[in-house]
């Protein structure tokens, strides 16, 4: 799977019992996540993107305004992000996270601009 193409009519992602909104998990070939451009507003629940070695962005999750949090306490994850070097893509994303911020295994990930 190297792209989310096909999903762009998605305007709304609820969460799953572990309070997972949007889970990305061991996917290496994937490249882009812009085929969520459609979703829009709130993330009741945690971002987890880990061990997507091809992801070079999070372009296309700008529409994102807030992100909840998980059973675990955290808002976002990203771990084994080797490729990523911007997180721009949540940019839209404002004010207070429930829960925790992590990023680790992101070699090229300089900035959090």
């Amino acid at each position: 799977l190297a792209s989310l193409d096909g999903l762009e009519g998605i305007t709304a992602i609820g969460n799953d019992t572990s309070g997972h909104s949007l889970f990305l998990n061991t996917v290496p070939a994937l490249e882009s996540v812009s085929g969520l451009c459609g979703v829009a507003g709130a993330l009741p629940g945690s971002l987890i993107i880990e061990f997507v070695d091809g992801l070079v962005s999070l372009d296309g999750l700008e529409g994102i305004t807030d992100i909840g949090n998980d059973t675990y306490g955290l808002s976002i994850f990203l771990q084994g992000v080797r490729a990523l070097e911007s997180v721009s893509g949540l940019r839209g994303v404002s004010g207070a996270l429930p829960g925790s911020l992590l990023i680790q295994l992101a070699d090229k990930l300089v900035s959090l601009d």
